[in-house]
């Protein structure tokens, strides 16, 4: 099997870590990258090359020619700039690292505990989102068949797709995102990391039929008539740790793996929170050969592998004509690359609806197919018009299925199969995110449907995989955090494990997933192979980790949770500033940089003793400095302060929240957000694809669908079925 991308040429200008995740995706799919150092080396190739990747640090550049002056030089390149914030705007020469990105993109703001400063997620997570971003830009219009200038900021990429959906909340009054430790505020007992014999757990039980089943496990279905759990949303936010005195018992007394045993017999969400070491050991992704062996600086050792290692095609068969341009004689809009190809949708909440909304965004039709019962959970929540429960006004969904059609019908009813299989031949690509099984037992797996569709690209992303020991493990994003090392490495230096407690692991593995269908979409229009992609969500999350593993490698031990202590940067971490939860984000990467802070400060005694003028001497005396320096910010506030050490070469930021970014002129400035008008809802806030291409950001194509509002139209309009056929299909049921 040729792999996706064969033939494809991708350069990689200089070592900034976001192109270079970018470089190893497209490796990993298959495309020939090569590294350059110095532009004149780099002119030879560059006429063969079709992506080339430019990179650089805040307030850097990257080696070799400007990225405007390569697009202008060989028009024929998809030239792709990834920055902290853009080669537009005000903020583009401000410098920054992960920790402020991470603050800018609202992320910090909500991983700790109450009280104490705010953290982060581990690693250089703003290179990797911000290089698969900049992958799936590229990858998205070499469907025009241009070249163009495509602009990522690092930080629009965390406000868009990871803290959009909030921004969205927050327009109606609820944002409500707090720090709660091991917790998560504002969700039904429990949704918490427990401790248990050799390490911490993960347990979510979201629904009622959870709740009941894992009482059942651990033996005190006694419970359900205490009154601490009356209101189990009142017992999280405001007992929890009176209700974990009478549950963590049970986890104290057994091991994670004798935990996991019990969650998967009782199909209860839950999974172990692992280290490094137990997950490169870990046997069921030896079994699905995710690991590789490799030669680092520190021995040999285990490094995440190939997210699409699991990606194959089907035979070849009639080779499949892009779709003839709207106007003839002009080539596809670079805004909208997939026009002409339909999408068939079956993702579930976030996880599930973010590839559609971003293959919608570049141009696809995508046909959302969803039931009343289940309903989809990212329709559920407390009205915001009116009294009554209403399946459109969840904000959230309105950003991630924004730009679909909404088909409504019962999965389960005999009649779903046919009109289904007719859908799907008439389309190129099928979504879904259902636990493994589930597609086969509706009659709607890949081996049935190629047979409709030799042609068809499928990608199934559930947690861990379709196959291997912990297949049908049930999960929600924070649990694949645990399963993936990362969560193991959130907490402060000397204390439990707390987690992060975020969504990550769920935009993070959908995105990888629109990658991996991009690439196997663009071979099938040249081969006529079709695809199948099973995409694990917990692979997907070990993968950007992998400077953690490489880190660690060497370690005897397994690491333990650093706070945001940072092995080079001296300071580096969150400190409070003037009004409640108000924090400030600073990384001091050289002592140039600690005297330029000093200044800002107006020089203060202590920053010039001998206990901190060099970086090892700031390292040693780490607890003093982090409390002389929150006791200087704190007077400050935060934006002024940032602002003021950004203008001196310190890379700092503001912690934002969601109604903080919404405000923020540089969002603002880059236009990430745009007002989409809802008939439910009236107008509110929509996250763009967090790029621009030649100087534009591309629009929101159109509103998320309300639910069923396009069933005649699919059903006449694309399938053809006559009226009397759409009407003997409603009156058997197959819409209710």
């Amino acid at each position: 099997m040729a792999a996706p991308l064969a033939g494809i040429r991708v350069i990689e200008f200089g070592a900034a870590a976001a192109i270079a995740y970018a470089g190893k995706l497209f490796r990993d799919l298959g495309a020939q990258t090569t590294r350059v150092e110095a532009e004149g080396v780099a002119r030879d190739l560059l006429a063969r090359a079709r992506i080339v990747l430019c990179g650089a640090s805040g307030g850097e550049n990257a080696p070799g020619l400007p990225p405007l002056h390569l697009a202008r030089e060989f028009p024929h390149l998809v030239v792709v700039s990834v920055t902290p914030f853009g080669v537009q705007g005000g903020a583009r020469d401000l410098p920054a690292d992960d920790l402020t990105l991470q603050a800018w993109g609202g992320i910090s703001i909500g991983i700790g505990s109450p009280g104490k400063p705010p953290l982060k997620l581990p690693g250089d997570q703003s290179a990797c989102q911000a290089g698969l971003a900049a992958a799936i830009a590229a990858m998205g219009v070499l469907f025009s068949d241009r070249g163009a200038l495509i602009d990522v900021a690092a930080a629009d990429v965390w406000a868009a797709f990871y803290s959009g959906v909030d921004v969205a909340l927050a327009h109606f009054g609820r944002y409500g995102k707090s720090r709660a430790g091991h917790r998560v505020f504002g969700q039904p007992y429990p949704r918490t990391i427990f401790r248990c014999r050799n390490g911490y757990f993960a347990i979510q039980c979201g629904e009622s039929r959870h709740w009941l089943g894992f009482l059942r496990m651990i033996g005190r279905e006694d419970l359900l008539a205490h009154p601490l759990f009356a209101d189990r949303f009142r017992a999280n936010d405001l007992h929890g740790e009176e209700c974990d005195a009478l549950i963590e018992p049970w986890f104290l007394a057994r091991t994670k793996d004798e935990i996991l045993r019990q969650c998967l017999e009782h199909r209860i969400p839950g999974a172990p929170v692992y280290d490094l070491r137990e997950v490169a050991g870990h046997a069921h992704l030896r079994e699905r050969g995710y690991f590789i062996e490799t030669e680092t600086t520190h021995g040999r050792t285990r490094l995440p592998g190939n997210p699409y290692s699991k990606l194959v095609t089907s035979p070849a068969g009639k080779t499949v004509s892009p779709p003839a341009p709207a106007h003839p004689g002009r080539a596809a809009s670079k805004l909208r690359p997939l026009a002409g190809r339909r999408v068939v949708d079956f993702g579930w909440v976030w996880a599930g609806a973010v590839p559609g909304h971003v293959l919608a965004d570049m141009g696809a039709q995508v046909i959302k197919v969803e039931s009343a019962s289940p309903l989809d959970y990212m329709r559920q929540g407390p009205p915001i018009v009116g009294t009554k429960k209403d399946p459109e006004q969840n904000p959230m969904f309105q950003n991630v299925n924004r730009g679909k059609l909404s088909l409504r019908m019962k999965l389960d009813h005999p009649d779903a199969r046919s009109v289904l299989k007719d859908l799907v031949a008439a389309s190129d690509v099928v979504i879904e995110n259902f636990s493994p099984g589930v597609m086969e037992k509706f009659g709607l797996c890949y081996r049935e449907l190629r047979t409709v569709h030799p042609g068809l690209v499928m990608c199934s992303m559930s947690a861990a995989g379709q196959d291997g020991p912990l297949r049908g493990i049930r999960t929600y994003a924070t649990m694949i955090a645990g399963l993936a090392g990362l969560d193991g490495l959130v907490g402060y230096p000397g204390e439990r494990v707390l987690g992060s407690q975020s969504s990550y692991a769920d935009p993070n593995a959908s995105l990888h997933a629109v990658l991996g269908i991009l690439a196997a979409l663009w071979r099938r229009e040249r081969t006529g192979e079709g695809a199948y992609i099973d995409l694990s969500q917990w692979e997907a999350a070990v993968g950007v980790m992998a400077g953690e593993f490489s880190r660690h490698a060497s370690h005897d031990g397994a690491p333990a949770p650093q706070g945001t202590r940072h092995p080079r940067k001296v300071p580096h971490g969150n400190y409070p500033a003037a009004g409640e939860d108000r924090w400030i984000a600073i990384s001091i990467s050289t002592d140039a940089q600690w005297q330029a802070m000093a200044r800002v400060f107006g020089g203060p005694d202590w920053m010039s003793r001998a206990a901190f003028t060099t970086a090892a001497q700031r390292r040693a005396n780490s607890d003093e400095l982090d409390r002389r320096l929150g006791e200087e910010t704190a007077r400050h506030d935060a934006n002024a302060l940032a602002s003021a050490l950004a203008s001196a070469g310190v890379s700092a930021a503001p912690l934002l929240d969601a109604p903080g970014i919404a405000a923020s002129s540089h969002f603002r400035e880059r236009q990430l957000f745009e007002m989409v008008e809802h008939p439910v809802l009236g107008p509110l806030p929509v996250y763009r694809l967090p790029w621009h291409i030649d100087g534009a950001p591309l629009p929101v194509t159109r509103r998320a669908p309300l639910l069923g509002e396009h069933n005649r139209y699919v059903l006449g309009d694309i399938l053809g079925y006559p009226d009397e056929r759409i009407s003997a299909l409603d009156m058997a049921g197959l819409f209710s």
